[in-house]
């Protein structure tokens, strides 16, 4: 009776995992398909000048515009829609609310996509 218990509970654990790592797998392949490709002709081109290089390094830039909620990816003054998505304003607190509508910057793309699946989701 024993055996028999423990074979069933490991099978609810086996089909548990199974469907958990399927879903994540699922999920993350679903919102990486919505991100646009990289086109092959660059849309403006980049003036050298005296500009720190800092200014000139890619950074991700989540802001909220006409409720939708976008990632933009910046390089100097230059900005290139990543995704967008609608949202309902008035479900989220009015200070970050502001702060979305000033822009949240990031340096790195998967912290954008967070705050960005945060207010989406």
């Amino acid at each position: 009776m024993k055996i028999k218990n423990t074979l069933i509970i490991s099978s609810y654990v086996l089909v548990a995992a199974l469907f958990f790592s399927v879903s994540y797998v699922a999920g993350r392949t679903v919102f990486h398909k919505d991100l646009p490709k990289p086109t092959e002709k660059p849309e403006e081109e980049i003036v050298e000048t005296s500009v720190d290089a800092g200014e000139r390094a890619p950074y991700y830039l989540v802001k909220s515009e006409g409720g939708e909620v976008i990632i933009y990816k910046c390089i100097g003054n230059i900005r290139h829609a990543l995704a967008s998505e609608k949202i309902s304003e008035s479900v989220f607190p009015k200070e970050d609310m502001e702060e979305l509508r000033s822009g949240v910057r990031f340096e790195r793309l998967e912290n954008a996509q967070q705050l960005f699946e945060n207010f989406v989701s």
